[in-house]
């Protein structure tokens, strides 16, 4: 295989792993959201729950640009990095010991990464 074909293999297999962490990061925020409801408290405050809302959604956004290979996708990835940074340390501070917004954000992380690898 040739410099240029290896290249466009990592580059796919990056795009494939961000399109599962996004995918999978839309599915946690949107299992999460009913969680905090039910939680009350600051897992309810209208901050932390939009902020939830916008994740999921641009992590839903950024799979789909993917997969129709749009010419935005890549600086899409950038902005949902960013903003799986902010859902992560938002569900981080909420509650500590609540197992469920620990593993949101921990996918969010995920996502994160690999959004800003997949940019790059």
């Amino acid at each position: 295989m040739d410099i240029q074909g290896s290249m466009e293999q990592s580059k796919g297999s990056n795009m494939d792993q961000c399109l599962r962490d996004c995918i999978a990061c839309y599915q946690e925020c949107m299992g999460c959201i009913p969680h905090c409801l039910a939680q009350g408290g600051e897992h309810t405050e209208q901050k932390h729950l939009t902020l939830m809302m916008e994740c999921a959604q641009v992590c839903n956004v950024s799979a789909t640009l993917m997969q129709l290979g749009g010419k935005f996708a890549y600086e899409h990835c950038q902005l949902c990095a960013k903003i799986c940074e902010a859902c992560e340390e938002s569900c981080r501070s909420v509650d500590p010991n609540d197992s469920m917004m620990q593993r949101c954000a921990d996918q969010c992380r995920r996502c994160a990464d690999s959004c800003r690898s997949m940019a790059h």
